[in-house]
């Protein structure tokens, strides 16, 4: 653990991480801010510091973050480019990440970091001055206080769920508002478990102050008008995705408290929550180029097990820099149906469809032609075409996958087969049972077997939750607690590495075939 102690002024646009990391006491004055007694003098001020924490949490899933180099690291999408660490974080070999000043794609390793503690800088300036009694907010206390805890619940999550290690910092740090502090501020770096735990404090903490309670937060706040019910739903939604996802390997993810995440789940969302995106206050652009024709596509490494023709089974056998795209034959209906191109791109799939010609992102061959496919999958039409729309950030389906998640474990199968059943049934394929009957053999896994019931979950959930889950990247989280993800994916960022280097440490790197915090070969044997 480390222990950082420093001496600083905050002013009102420094940063939390300017105001902590640091070995020995440092003066930090920004002399171009006001000083915090000035800037936050009113009710109006305090309520429009707090009020920004949601967009700031929210802009860790930017373009500029993880989220879509990790969601190509676990094959939920994939592209060429060199954009968003997507070729870097996806190459295989993999390679271990660049925790350095200059590194390939660092800012999208160090950006949530940053991110994240912006959200929890502000929300603890703000209850720090209600706190010391410098503004008085009446009747909107409340509401400001239990909004204040669910971003620090989700700040705090984000960093637990991405990084190795973190710190826990809220408003009862001492000097935080002092024009001048001669005090010192401590904190500790800790482990992503302490800050996942801490996390759910927060949210827990959130969704006990709205309960019964009658404010609604304003739409500037959160993309739209948040009632007090609606704000405990979603603190316990975000308490039991977090519970489970921060787990980084299968044993850790079948130790997780599942009766509890049960418990949260069934005082979540009952339907999906949307934020409205429009690019002006909100903007969700990672999740725009996700849906974007000719600009990605879904590599086959898992979607290539709804194939029937034995041409999934060829494609994984031939050497990785041999690979070519294929059709698939399948009766699931959520992909194109035909055994050719040509009847494929006449019948669109539920979900997918066959690229034609000119949406076809087969470029950069260098950079593996494994990334080539003919399917791509835009899961919001609108999203796809402009920038603007209602898109879901936490959802009824992700919940309900939990639930079957934990009854798998509990041993109630025939639970797990109802979950399964209530979508697969939908598509064209038969209903599976407790036994895991798998009469249509989709999915047909890399060594030609039918999957068992697991792997039917896992199926369905990953189609019906495609671009959800925490950072839009449940099929990485899930993929890390299943042992899903390729030999080297990186299962955690290092701490970034200017955080490190504050505390006089020496920056480290994970991810790479046989590296620290690194995948071993998965389920399917890749």
């Amino acid at each position: 653990m480390w222990r950082i102690t420093k001496k600083a002024t905050l002013g009102l646009a420094a940063l939390l991480l300017l105001g902590m990391v640091g070995c020995t006491e440092l003066e930090v004055t920004n002399p171009n801010a006001p000083d915090a007694e000035r800037a936050l003098a009113t009710t109006g001020d305090v309520e429009s510091l707090i009020a920004g924490g949601f967009d700031s949490w929210h802009e860790t899933l930017w373009y500029n973050g993880p989220t879509m180099a990790l969601s190509a690291a676990s094959f939920e999408h994939t592209a060429p480019w060199a954009n968003a660490g997507m070729e870097f974080y996806a190459r295989i070999p993999r390679v271990p990440v660049a925790n350095v000043s200059g590194g390939r794609d660092v800012g999208n390793l160090t950006f949530a970091f940053e991110r994240s503690y912006r959200a929890i800088n502000a929300i603890a300036s703000g209850l720090y001055s209600i706190d010391a009694g410098d503004v008085d907010l009446g009747d909107d206390a409340l509401r400001a206080r239990a909004y204040s805890k669910f971003i620090q619940g989700i700040a705090h999550g984000t960093v637990a769920l991405l990084y190795d290690s973190g710190f826990v910092f809220d408003e009862t740090a001492a000097c935080l508002q002092t024009a001048t502090c001669g005090a010192t501020v401590e904190a500790a770096l800790l482990g992503y478990q302490d800050v996942a735990d801490a996390a759910l404090g927060y949210l827990y903490e959130a969704a006990s102050l709205a309960n019964g309670a009658s404010f609604t937060l304003p739409s500037t706040w959160m993309g739209r008008t948040v009632p007090a019910a609606t704000l405990e739903q979603l603190a316990y939604s975000e308490a039991a995705r977090l519970r489970a996802a921060v787990a980084r390997t299968p044993a850790e993810r079948q130790a997780v408290d599942w009766d509890q995440i049960v418990t949260d789940a069934g005082r979540g969302v009952t339907t999906d929550w949307n934020f409205i995106n429009d690019c002006v206050t909100f903007c969700d652009d990672a999740f725009y180029y996700r849906n974007y024709p000719s600009w990605h596509m879904m590599p086959m490494w898992v979607i290539g097990m709804a194939d029937q023709s034995g041409a999934y089974q060829n494609w994984i056998n031939t050497p990785t820099t041999d690979k070519q795209p294929f059709v698939m034959v399948t009766p699931d209906t959520r992909f194109p149906q035909g055994a050719t191109e040509a009847e494929q791109l006449a019948a669109e799939g539920e979900y997918f469809y066959v690229n034609s010609s000119w949406y076809r992102v087969w470029s950069r061959p260098d950079r593996g032609t494994w990334r080539w496919s003919y399917y791509d999958r835009v899961n919001y039409v609108d999203m796809s075409f402009d920038w603007e729309g209602d898109f879901p950030l936490w959802t009824a389906r992700e919940l309900d996958a939990l639930v079957a998640e934990a009854a798998y474990y509990d041993g109630d199968l025939a639970a797990v087969a109802d979950y399964v059943n209530a979508s697969r049934t939908l598509h064209g394929l038969a209903a599976t049972d407790a036994g895991g009957t798998n009469a249509d053999c989709v999915p047909k896994l890399p060594n030609g077997s039918c999957g068992n019931l697991l792997e039917m979950f896992k199926w369905e959930k990953r189609l019906e939750t495609h671009f959800l889950g925490p950072l839009r990247i449940g099929w990485y989280f899930d993929g890390r607690g299943w042992g899903d993800l390729m030999e080297g994916t990186v299962l955690q960022f290092p701490t970034p590495y200017g955080e490190i280097q504050l505390l006089e440490g020496q920056p480290y790197n994970f991810g790479g075939a046989g590296g620290n915090s690194s995948a071993p070969v998965g389920t399917y044997g890749y």
